[in-house]
C-alpha cells in the first residue's frame, strides 16, 4: 500500500524542497507544484503532489497521529501477552 503524507515545506531549492514531517526532514521534488516555506504539502515517493489547505493537512497529521497511537497500543497490548 502507498501512503501519501502530510508535511511542511522548511526551504524551497531549485526542483526540491526541504519537506519537515513531525521533526524528520526530507528532500522532495517540488517541479509538480509551485512551493514556498512554511507551505503544508502532500508528499508521495519522494514528489509533492499538491499544496494542503492548513485545515486538510492539520486533519490529514490528526489521522496519521491516531493511527500511530493505535499501532503503539497494539504493540503493547502484544508485549504484554
Amino acid at each position: 500500500m502507498c501512503v501519501a503524507y502530510p508535511g511542511t515545506v522548511i526551504e524551497v531549492k531549485d526542483r526540491s524542497a526541504v519537506v519537515d514531517f513531525s521533526g524528520t526532514k526530507v528532500e522532495a521534488m517540488c517541479g509538480l507544484v509551485r512551493t514556498k516555506p512554511g507551505d503544508r504539502v502532500l508528499v508521495h515517493a519522494g514528489c509533492i503532489l499538491e499544496v494542503l489547505p492548513k485545515e486538510d493537512a492539520d486533519e490529514m497529521q490528526n489521522i496519521f497521529d491516531e493511527l500511530a497511537a493505535l499501532d503503539e497500543d497494539d504493540l503493547r497490548e502484544k508485549a504484554g501477552r
